[in-house]
């Protein structure tokens, strides 16, 4: 009974199984398979890539096809059947497979949040189920393995919303600050749409015609007391501006594109030619960058994880362990890099940036609140000299690409706010010292 429920529920997830009913009718009314470019074949194009194309794939695909057969079989034994009481086909099977791709997030599937769409700048963020009072629930029928268990996760606005206006997620939930090259391939691999690059990522953004793309120095926000921080074409140049290495949108490629003709050459490279050795190089900074990021973060859990673990005895456990060296170390590799990036990058707002800040605050706290034991005076101040230049640059960032009212940003403005207290507790003459 409960997986009838659940797959009743699933018809409603994009592809809904009326859709595909419908976009199969029309194909073997036309005695096409679909595999042709545009909407020639009565199919549009989206639904050409989401739908027909990958059941394509699906089915060309010996092991898989063995697993829906075995999954049938389980079906029938079970008398699991779609809502209408008609038996599942092979077709049904690749269509739940696709809803659960595409409307999957990290933390898990929610059919509420399948309606809303992806934007570049959203106007929700989701936040992923945390642990809570009250949610417990029986692990093995065990009270002894009694844990709390989140029941759902829920959505809040970052800003004002219009009557009528569309809510709206970014589907990338940790991290969310990625680069354009590996934020598109994501999207792409699991939801089958593309953000495009250069101009195509404007169209996507939705910025106008006019509005220029050379970036936004710090002298056009910091410059004037007129610049607004919500105002959705200023956020949305400033997206586009975070993307931007010495200056230039960097290109990216999607092979898969090429291969099922739904790219051209002039989307896949700026104005139609092919990439030349400077964009090269701008995709390797990014890529790079993101390669240090994602191996200093898994230090940096695993450290997290070790104080954790040891907060009883965390004296003791400390100095045999090494931590906390590694913990002071950590930090300042996070330093070297936001300098080496920021370098690397010629944006001191590019959105790889933010991450590479975001963890160094992360590393920062971590010692200031794990290792206080083990700091002198000057080493807790010098921390947080560097701590207050780093989340002041982070929280700019944040404002220009987020908006003044965005959950982030009040983050951020809380951990700035404590940081100058922290400073201001001590007296000046061990501050100046």
């Amino acid at each position: 009974k409960r997986a009838g429920e659940v797959l009743g529920a699933l018809e409603e997830l994009h592809p809904r199984r009326e859709k595909v009913e419908e976009v199969f009718a029309v194909l073997n009314e036309l005695g096409t398979t679909g595999g042709g470019n545009g909407d020639v074949d009565g199919v549009e194009p989206l639904d050409r890539i989401q739908i027909v194309n990958m059941m394509k794939d699906m089915e060309g695909d010996f092991n898989h096809v063995n697993e829906v057969q075995s999954l049938l079989a389980m079906a029938k034994e079970e008398n699991i059947t779609n809502s209408d009481g008609s038996p599942l086909n092979s077709r049904d099977i690749n269509r739940l497979l696709l809803a659960l791709r595409y409307n999957g997030f990290e933390s898990g599937i929610y059919l509420h949040f399948s309606m809303f769409n992806h934007d570049e700048d959203p106007n929700c963020i989701k936040f992923r189920p945390s642990l809570e009072e009250g949610n417990e629930t029986k692990v093995n029928n065990s009270d002894d393995n009694a844990r709390k268990l989140p029941h759902y996760s829920e959505a809040r606005t970052t800003r004002y919303v219009r009557k009528g206006e569309a809510l709206t997620l970014h589907y990338l939930e940790n991290p969310r600050e990625v680069s354009h090259a590996t934020r598109r391939k994501i999207l792409w691999d699991q939801h089958r749409f593309d953000i495009g690059v250069e101009n195509a990522y404007r169209k996507f953004l939705h910025l106008p015609d006019d509005v220029t793309f050379n970036g936004i120095s710090d002298d056009d926000v910091g410059g004037t007391k007129d610049y607004d921080y919500d105002d959705q074409t200023n956020r949305r140049r400033a997206i586009y501006a975070s993307e931007l290495v010495n200056g230039e949108f960097p290109d990216s490629s999607l092979e898969e594109h090429k291969a099922m003709g739904t790219i051209n050459n002039t989307t896949n490279s700026n104005n139609g030619n092919s990439k030349d050795k400077d964009e090269e190089e701008d995709v390797t900074v990014t890529s790079n960058i993101e390669k240090s990021l994602d191996d200093l973060e898994e230090m940096l859990q695993e450290l997290q994880h070790i104080f954790q673990n040891t907060k009883g005895a965390l004296n003791q456990a400390l100095p045999s362990s090494g931590a906390f060296e590694r913990a002071a170390a950590l930090e300042l590799t996070f330093g070297e890099l936001v300098t080496a990036s920021r370098s690397s990058l010629g944006n001191d707002h590019h959105i790889l940036l933010s991450r590479c800040r975001r963890m160094h605050l992360d590393s920062i706290e971590l010692v200031l609140s794990k290792c206080s034991d083990f700091l002198t005076e000057k080493q807790s101040v010098e921390l947080m000299a560097r701590f207050l230049p780093t989340v002041q640059m982070l929280l700019e960032s944040q404002k220009r690409r987020l908006g003044s009212h965005h959950t982030h940003v009040a983050a951020t403005y809380h951990d700035f706010s404590m940081g100058i207290q922290s400073l201001l507790s001590l007296s000046s003459r061990r501050l100046l010292s």
